[in-house]
């Protein structure tokens, strides 16, 4: 399973930085080199957007595991989106 966290560090430090969004993908086809995922991904609320607190699970299908991880990332987020 990868976990993807992200962080906002208010003004640039440290002491008051939050979690707002997280998101795991996990492999469900035995680490086949055409994979499936199951993604989850949870954000929180950001009174600047206007979102309020959300969490989903999306599935990305018959991903080439042959690649960057930065693919992968891109491809969940591609997923998410739709």
């Amino acid at each position: 399973m990868i976990r993807v966290t992200v962080e906002i560090f208010p003004g640039g430090y440290g002491e008051n930085r939050r979690t707002i969004g997280l998101m795991h993908i996990a492999n469900l086809s035995d680490l086949a080199r055409r994979s499936d995922y199951k993604i989850d991904i949870a954000e929180s609320a950001n009174p600047l957007a206007g979102t309020e607190t959300s969490a989903r699970t999306v599935y990305l299908r018959d991903h080439d595991r042959n690649q960057s991880v930065w693919r992968l990332l891109a491809a969940a987020l591609a997923a998410a989106d739709k």
